[in-house]
C-alpha cells in the first residue's frame, strides 16, 4: 500500500515542479525570453568641448546596434578650460560641471533601462595633469566605469563605427574626425592593419592659433578672434595649409591624390559646425561651398553667427579649407558618429 502511494505521488510532484517552471518562464522578462544577447547599454563620450551619450540595444554576439534609443549632448569647454590653466591642470569648474552633466545623461539612461554603462575621453585628458584622476572621480562619483584611452583607441573606435555605418558601401575609406582638441585621420592599409595620422589642430587650438599668431593677442584674455579680416584669414589659410601638407602622412596624400576616397567626416566640426554656416545639410559638402561660405562669414562678429559655438564658427572653416587643399579633398561626407557609437560595440569596454 505505501509502494503504491509513493509511485501515485511521484508524478503529481514532477506536475508541480514543472508548473512551478513553466510559471517562472511565463513571468520572465518578454525581451530577455525573445533575445537573451541583445542588452541595453549607454556609452559616453566625453569630449573636449562636449559630452554625448548614446543609449542603444546592442547585439553582444555581434557587436551590432539593433536599435538606438536616445542621442544626448551637452557643451562643457574642457579644452577651452585647459588652454588658459596656469599649471596644466583643469579647474575644479569645469570638472564639477562634466560630473554634472554626465549624473543628468546617466539618469536619462537609467529611466530607459539601460543596464550597462561605459564611459571614455582622449588627448586632452591624458595631456590635462589632473586628467586621469578626473576619471578615477567620476567613476567614483557617477558609478559609470570610465577610462582614458589613447588617440589610436579613438581613431579606431571611430573608424570602425563608420564602417558599420555606412555598411560596407564606401568602398576605399578615409575617416576624418575633427573634435575640440584633437584630429586624426584614419585608413586601411594593405596590410588590413589601419593607418593613423594624429595632430592636436583641432577647433579650440587652431582657433587659438588665429587668436594668438595671427592677431598677436593674449589667448588668457580673448577668447573668440571674431570678426577676423580679410587678410587675417588669408595669413590663417596659409598657415593651416602649410601644416597639413607638412603633417598629413605620404600615404594618406597619395591615395587622395591617386584614387576614388569616400572621405567620411565625423565630430563637432564636420557635422554641426561647418553645414550650419553653409547654410545647408546635404549628404556631402565641396570644398568650393566651405570657400563660399568662409567668405560670406569673414568679417561677422559672434552675434552674427548666433550660436553658442560662435567664437569657433568662422575658423573651423578655414580649419577644414585648409585641409581640403592641401590634400586635394573635392568632398567630404558629414556623419553624426563619435567614439561612442564605436564604444557601444567594442567588447573590450563592457
Amino acid at each position: 500500500m505505501t509502494g503504491f502511494k509513493g509511485e501515485k505521488m511521484r508524478p503529481r510532484l514532477n506536475t508541480a515542479l514543472l508548473t512551478g517552471l513553466l510559471l517562472v518562464m511565463l513571468t520572465a522578462s518578454p525581451g530577455a525570453a525573445q533575445d537573451v544577447t541583445v542588452v541595453r547599454r549607454a556609452a559616453f563620450d566625453i569630449g573636449a568641448a562636449v559630452i554625448k551619450c548614446i543609449i542603444a540595444d546592442v547585439d553582444v554576439s555581434t557587436g551590432l546596434i539593433v536599435n538606438t534609443v536616445d542621442s544626448l549632448s551637452e557643451k562643457v569647454d574642457f579644452a577651452e578650460d585647459l588652454s588658459r590653466s596656469y599649471d596644466g591642470n583643469l579647474s575644479k569648474g569645469v570638472m564639477d560641471q562634466g560630473i554634472n552633466i554626465l549624473e543628468r545623461f546617466k539618469a536619462v539612461a537609467v529611466a530607459k533601462n539601460a543596464l550597462e554603462y561605459s564611459a571614455v575621453g582622449g588627448r586632452l585628458f591624458q595631456k590635462a595633469q589632473n586628467g586621469r584622476a578626473y576619471f578615477v572621480r567620476i567613476r567614483q562619483e557617477t558609478g559609470i566605469p570610465s577610462r582614458v584611452i589613447s588617440e589610436q583607441q579613438a581613431a579606431m573606435l571611430s573608424f570602425h563605427a563608420v564602417r558599420h555605418a555606412l555598411a560596407g558601401k564606401a568602398g576605399d575609406l578615409l575617416v576624418w574626425d575633427i573634435g575640440g582638441n584633437s584630429m586624426q585621420m584614419t585608413i586601411r592599409k594593405p596590410d588590413g592593419g589601419l593607418l593613423f595620422y594624429l595632430d592636436p589642430m583641432a577647433a579650440v587650438a587652431f582657433k587659438n592659433v588665429v587668436i594668438q599668431t595671427i592677431q598677436k593677442k593674449d589667448i588668457n584674455i580673448t577668447v573668440s578672434p571674431n570678426p577676423v579680416s580679410v587678410g587675417e584669414v588669408s595669413q590663417a589659410r596659409a598657415h593651416i595649409q602649410a601644416h597639413a601638407a607638412m603633417t598629413v602622412p605620404r600615404y594618406i596624400c597619395n591615395k587622395l591624390a591617386n584614387q576614388e576616397l569616400t572621405v567620411a567626416g565625423i565630430g563637432g566640426v564636420h557635422y554641426y559646425s561647418v553645414p550650419e554656416v553653409i547654410g545647408n545639410r546635404k549628404a556631402t559638402y565641396t570644398r568650393d561651398e566651405v570657400a563660399t561660405a568662409l567668405n560670406k562669414w569673414t568679417g561677422k562678429t559672434d552675434k552674427d553667427f548666433n550660436s553658442e559655438y560662435a567664437e569657433s564658427r568662422l575658423t573651423n572653416l578655414i580649419l577644414v579649407l585648409g585641409y581640403m587643399d592641401a590634400l586635394g579633398i573635392r568632398e567630404v561626407r558629414p556623419l553624426k558618429i563619435n567614439q561612442a557609437d564605436g564604444l557601444l560595440a567594442a567588447r573590450e569596454f563592457w
